[in-house]
Formats: C-alpha cells, sequence, structure tokens
C-alpha cells in the first residue's frame, strides 16, 4: 500500500536550513505511531491514517478541537505524568486524592508545563507523598524542592546546586493540606511560609514556590530534559544527533506540552529501524493495547458503580479484575511506583522473572477473551479454520502489529494447527502473540 506523505519542518533555532523531511505514511509507520502515541489501533485506524498522514494524525490524536477517531476522546498523556510524578498510594488514605492527581494530568498534561509544575505543588496527593505539608519557616524540608529539580524539571545535572535546592525549600514553604471535612484541599499557609530574600539559579528575591517554578522553565536545561525524557519514553533510544536541539526549541518556545509532543511524533527519526525496535513495552501499555485491540469492553466506575457483591464483579463476559490480574504478574501495579524515580525503563521489563510473569498475563488475557468472544475473537477463530497463515495475521493486526516475523507467525500457526489441549490451540494462539518480540517491542 503507498503512503501519504507528510512532513516535519525545522523550527527557528533547530538545526538545519528550514527543509522539509518527508515521513512516509507506510502501514508500518502508521501502527507504529498508534502504539507508541495512543495505546494502539484498530486497523481502520491505520488505513485512515494511511490515507491521511502521518502529521495529520499527529495534530487530531492532540488536538481536543478535532474528532478523534469514531469520538474517542482526545489522548492527554496521563500515564506519562503518573511515571514523571510518580506518586504511591501507599503513602496516604483515601483513593480520590490519586483520582484528583490523574485529573490534574487529563486536564493540563498538553498545556503549559509551568502551570503543570505549580499545580502540583497544589496537590494533596504529591504534597503528602514528598511530605511537603512538614516543610515550615524555620524548618524547611527539601524533599519536594529536590525532586522537582532533579526529577520533574531539570535532571540530575540540570545546572542547580545544594545550595539552590536548599534556598528553593525555603520558598515552598507553607504548602499545607486540610484534611477535614472533605474533600481535601490544598492551601498556602502565610504563617508558615518564609518570606525572606532567597538566591535561587542565579537570581535574588523574596521567591514563593510559584517564582522558583518560573525561574526553573525558562533554563534551557528544562527544555532539554523534558524533551530528553519524552523521547526516551516514547522513542526508547538516545535520540540522534540534533534531535533534541529541535525538540527543546519546538518546546521552548511556549513552553506548551503538545508542541513538543507533536514535534517529537511528527518527527523523522521517530520513524527509524532502531526507534521502532527499540522500546520494551511497559506491562500497562501492552495490557491496555490487547484489550482494545481485541474490542474488550472494560467495568467503567463512572457508569457503573462498584459494589462488595461478588456476583455483580463481571461486565459482560469480562471480568474487570483481570487487567488487574495481569498488571501484578508482569510487575507493574498502577498508583504503586516502585520509588519517586518512577518505572523502570526497557532491559528491566524483560528479566527471567518479568518474562514469565508475561507469558502468564498472556494465558489469564486469552482465557478472558476468548469468552468475552468479541468480533475480533470471531473474526480470527472463523479464519483459522480456513488458513492458520492469515488468523495469525489477523491476531497480531489485533495487538497493533501491520508486519511480523516468520518465526511469530511459525509460533502461531503450530499453536492454531496443534492437538488440543488443557488450554485450546486459540487461547495458546492468543498468549504467544502477547508475548512474540512484537507485541513486547511495542
Amino acid at each position: 500500500m503507498t503512503g501519504v506523505r507528510s512532513t516535519f519542518t525545522m523550527t527557528s533555532g533547530s538545526h538545519g536550513d528550514g527543509d522539509s523531511m518527508p515521513i512516509d505514511a507506510t502501514p508500518r509507520n502508521a501502527a507504529h505511531l498508534w502504539r507508541r502515541a495512543a495505546f494502539g489501533a484498530s486497523r481502520e485506524q491505520i488505513d485512515q491514517t494511511v490515507r491521511d498522514g502521518i502529521e495529520a494524525t499527529v495534530e487530531s490524536l492532540f488536538d481536543h478541537r478535532r474528532a478523534v477517531a469514531g469520538g474517542e476522546p482526545p489522548r492527554t498523556l496521563t500515564w506519562f505524568w503518573h511515571g514523571h510524578f510518580a506518586t504511591n498510594i501507599d503513602k496516604f488514605e483515601g483513593p480520590e486524592l490519586f483520582h484528583a492527581q490523574l485529573m490534574t494530568f487529563r486536564r493540563h498534561g498538553m498545556g503549559r508545563f509551568d502551570d503543570l509544575l505549580k499545580l502540583m505543588a497544589r496537590d494533596p496527593a504529591m504534597i503528602l507523598w514528598l511530605d511537603l505539608h512538614t516543610s515550615v519557616f524555620g524548618k524547611p524540608n527539601e524533599n519536594y524542592a529536590r525532586e522537582l529539580m532533579e526529577l520533574f524539571s531539570l535532571g540530575v545535572d540540570g545546572g542547580y546546586t545544594q545550595r539552590d535546592v536548599a534556598e528553593a525549600a525555603r520558598a515552598f514553604t507553607g504548602y499545607t493540606i486540610s484534611e477535614f471535612p472533605r474533600p481535601t484541599r490544598a492551601w498556602i499557609s502565610s504563617a508558615l511560609h518564609d518570606d525572606g530574600e532567597k538566591q535561587i539559579l542565579g537570581q535574588t528575591g523574596r521567591f514563593t514556590g510559584d517564582d522558583v517554578v518560573d525561574i526553573i522553565v525558562q533554563r534551557p536545561e528544562c527544555h532539554r530534559f523534558i524533551a530528553t525524557r519524552l523521547w526516551t519514553r516514547y522513542a526508547g533510544t538516545a535520540p540522534a544527533p540534533g534531535v533534541i536541539d529541535e525538540l527543546a526549541a519546538a518546546f521552548a518556545q511556549r513552553l506548551v506540552v503538545r508542541d513538543l509532543v507533536v514535534a517529537m511524533f511528527t518527527h523523522p527519526a521517530f520513524y527509524a529501524d532502531d526507534v521502532q525496535l527499540g522500546l520494551v513495552a511497559q506491562p500497562f501499555e501492552t495490557v491496555v493495547n490487547a484489550v482494545r485491540g481485541f474490542g474488550v469492553d472494560l467495568f467503567d466506575a463512572s457508569t457503573q458503580p462498584l459494589t462488595d457483591d461478588e456476583d455483580l464483579v463481571d461486565v459482560g463476559a469480562f471480568p474487570w479484575w483481570i487487567p488487574l490480574e495481569m498488571f501484578e504478574e508482569m510487575g507493574q501495579l498502577v498508583a504503586h511506583p516502585p520509588n519517586v524515580g518512577g518505572w523502570p525503563h526497557n532491559d528491566a521489563w524483560i528479566d527471567a522473572t518479568r518474562s514469565i510473569g508475561r507469558l502468564n498475563a498472556g494465558i489469564l488475557f486469552a482465557e478472558a477473551v476468548l469468552e468475552a468472544d468479541t468480533p475480533v475473537v470471531r473474526e480470527i477463530e472463523a479464519a483459522a479454520d480456513r488458513d492458520p497463515r492469515t488468523a495469525a495475521a489477523l491476531l497480531m493486526a489485533a495487538f497493533g502489529h501491520v508486519e511480523h516475523s516468520t518465526d511469530t507467525e511459525a509460533a502461531i500457526v503450530a499453536a492454531l494447527t496443534a492437538p488440543p489441549d488443557d488450554v485450546g490451540p486459540l487461547a495458546s494462539a492468543i498468549a504467544i502473540a502477547f508475548t512474540s518480540p512484537e507485541v513486547t517491542l511495542s
């Protein structure tokens, strides 16, 4: 299939002479975009991207003013920010605090980065997670100020010193919460805030926490750090020379995260072979991709309240707890990052223990999705009776892949044509696809 050509135009301040570089909107590139940007896609969405082009698809994915694939909500990078501002729910009581933080990511995650940083300092879950509520005049707690610079905005070598951290901690004194009556709310106590003069990153003034953020986001180290974080998280590889310069320049103009995301997903380097094979999918992404690709309807807490009645825990034929068991098998529980640095990256997800967990999760998913009997499953079942190779292609397409290796195809076909066992041929084939190199390196 011949693809439409999309282009990435160098921004002012980037390398190059302003020439555009083409990106072929091939099925492979289209599927790659959807897997990295939106937890996978249907065959219809991939075909539409081939017709529309990469750039137009990226614009529609990240612009709430444009229609997104059949009325679906725009992608808001909520999962990325959960890993960036990693907050573990075990530190505080009340799931509503974690939910409120996710809503902040959803509403502001594609907006101005300085706004998001300021909101995080007022987020009750974050305040409790990093003990910011204990930081008061005369006894500043440096936890939040240090993580703000090291993990959230500038990086380990971001041009700041221990003195900058200590002075910033003074600026963030007085950020506190009131837990009763519910809901928990955050506020700044003038009586607990250090209003004295401070010296932070070469500037002097009677700074507040918001002032610290304003100073940080103007620094080129911040622009490069956030560009590198997004590239590493979505591309998985070390960027080619000049790529971070270009992305940082796009971000620095307005400090709008959406500008950076669009620049990244429309950059030719993002579609290079090493990038397409350079990222081990996190368990959460693999599970969501599988659920979406197979057309499974999951429990929706916004319309169906949770109950303690075990007779009501099924939604259709796909139990709502199956994804949770899959996350646990694969070692990644939402709201439980291992530390303030967030989830591990790449190779950590394919060690021996986690590889076994991935296989167990694949079996869980296979058995549950066959019970759900979705149209996608019925199509694969019908094809398996006629031509196992066609069934293998349909199966991989359900996981968002338009290409796969002959080894993967052979393994799936062997499962489909094997004598029946306790698991069943199709369940075995689904589990094999779930653990294939293509799905693992999504």
